[in-house]
């Protein structure tokens, strides 16, 4: 009886090690499969933070390119006519003139705003001329009569800036 027992003994302890690992690639399939979950959830995460990522940088870029489009657009209204004016009193005059005229052909069909605009053209206008004045170049008055003239309603806006690049490319000749 013991020789059966040995042998009963024997066999057993070589099954026994083949049946946990019949539970361990049953749990082994669940841990890969939670592992690829994980996988495929920090795959989702990174595609959707490269996704915002490239959202946040079109759109600077978009920005970036609408700022240099009006800046080139500024520049090409802020250019010399053909003809000058004499003095610089006269030239900044007629920038305020001209001032006067932009706003009428950029705001005319807004009651409201040319309302607020007869209100306080006289010292809208005396902002314009005494900076030309203190400037004292005859080109950059120029230049910001011929911008004053020829802007396009998208720059309606920028009527510092015409003056402000107008300066910067003309300033006054010493001598």
């Amino acid at each position: 009886m013991k020789a059966r027992t040995l042998t009963l003994a024997l066999v057993t302890s070589f099954l026994l090690p083949l049946v946990p690992a019949c539970d361990n690639s049953e749990e082994e399939a669940k841990k890969a499969a939670e592992a690829k979950a994980a996988a495929d959830k920090k795959k989702a995460e990174e595609e959707a933070l490269a996704a915002r990522k490239k959202a946040r940088e079109d759109k600077k870029k978009a920005e970036q390119e609408a700022v240099e489009k009006e800046k080139a657009a500024i520049d090409a209204v802020c250019v010399l006519p053909e003809e000058l004016p004499k003095k610089i009193d006269k030239a900044c005059e007629e920038v305020g003139v001209a001032y006067d005229k932009f706003m009428e052909r950029m705001y005319g069909d807004n009651k409201e705003v040319m309302e607020k605009w007869q209100q306080g053209k006289k010292m809208q206008i005396q902002m314009v001329t005494a900076p030309c004045v203190k400037l004292g170049s005859i080109e950059a008055a120029a230049c910001q009569i011929n911008a004053l003239n020829t802007a396009p309603p998208e720059l309606k806006k920028k009527v510092s800036d015409f003056a402000t690049r107008c300066a910067e490319k003309f300033p006054k000749k010493e001598g």
